[in-house]
């Protein structure tokens, strides 16, 4: 899709310097040099041409008291038309894809009020699928979340925002869940788009903006701002990168504070044996620049081997919440 040059600066300005602010896209207006009403505009216009998913922000799913895993399947071709189906009608099933690995063919992340839960909801959905094999790799411990494109260069691309030790839970913070699930939809586009939930929950605008900056700091809230899609903005290409090594902690880690392309960085664990537990995603306009992320992330990590697993087809497009 061509974008002009100066749209693709306010799709920038969205997705990385999104204002904490009661009024957002009158801050944004001043500093681009344009009128709220024209930002608000374009915002909508750019979400009806499916360039923008959200405006928004993501809830960390372990405050919300959910557990997670991206499960690895080796589904029959003649299955997946079925499991996508399926795969459709689960809120909780996010980030469905075929991909090329040689054995397992579909990957998807999945959660669930606990890991019991979790694991029955997977169960029953291979075998309904009709499975011929799967491995869980559970979520041990997430350490970065910022899916955000530069579409000057082609590359997704953020800083790190520091990891932490631990996600606080919404009874953690002495929050109801259901605000947290508010603040999990995307954001009206309107001139005061925190004022809907801000009268639901009993705050002031500005004292529901002081606490969003607080549950950033916290790592509760990730990615906020725009997101994007990548498809509609050269972003054409996308590949799990698993690596192997002697410290995969310490890797993750690693892979989180210096590979700025890495838009997810997880620690896993598997229920079955499983040498690739340290994962991220990557996204560019082509496969030599994410060849190119990858090889620095294997320098990073000393990785002993890896996997490089490019998306072949989205079987469950839309946004993650």
């Amino acid at each position: 899709m061509d974008i002009p040059e100066r749209d693709k600066l306010l799709l920038m300005e969205l997705e990385y310097n999104f204002p904490e602010d009661p009024r957002p896209f009158e801050k944004i207006a001043l500093k681009l040099g344009m009128k709220e009403d024209e930002v608000i505009a374009k915002v909508k216009e750019y979400i009806d041409k499916e360039v923008i998913k959200r405006v928004g922000m993501y809830v960390n799913f372990r405050s919300k008291g959910m557990e997670g895993a991206l499960v690895a399947a080796d589904i029959p071709l003649e299955n997946l038309e079925k499991f996508r189906k399926m795969a459709l009608g689960i809120r909780e099933l996010t980030h469905n894809f075929i991909r090329n690995h040689p054995r397992y063919n579909v990957w998807y992340v999945i959660k669930a009020e606990s890991k019991d839960a979790l694991d029955r909801k997977i169960e029953n959905l291979m075998q309904e699928a009709g499975a011929r094999d799967y491995v869980i790799l559970y979520s041990k411990r997430n350490l970065k979340l910022s899916v955000k494109y530069d579409i000057i260069r082609g590359i997704s691309w953020s800083k790190p925002e520091g990891i932490p030790d631990k996600v606080p839970t919404a009874e953690d913070l002495g929050l109801d869940r259901e605000l947290l699930k508010a603040l999990s939809m995307p954001l009206p586009i309107t001139s005061r788009p925190f004022y809907e939930i801000s009268q639901k929950f009993g705050y002031k605008e500005e004292e529901l903006v002081d606490l969003i900056k607080e549950l950033r700091g916290l790592h509760v809230i990730k990615d906020y701002g725009a997101t994007l899609n990548g498809e509609k903005v050269g972003i054409k290409e996308n590949a799990m990168l698993l690596i192997n090594t002697d410290n995969v902690e310490d890797s993750c880690v690693q892979i989180a504070e210096k590979l700025y392309e890495a838009t997810h960085v997880v620690l896993r664990e598997s229920n079955k044996p499983w040498d690739y537990l340290c994962y991220c995603m990557l996204h560019g306009k082509d496969k030599s620049v994410i060849r190119d992320a990858a090889k620095n992330a294997i320098q990073i990590t000393n990785a002993k081997s890896y996997m490089l697993l490019y998306s072949l087809e989205n079987l469950k497009p839309g946004i993650v919440m």
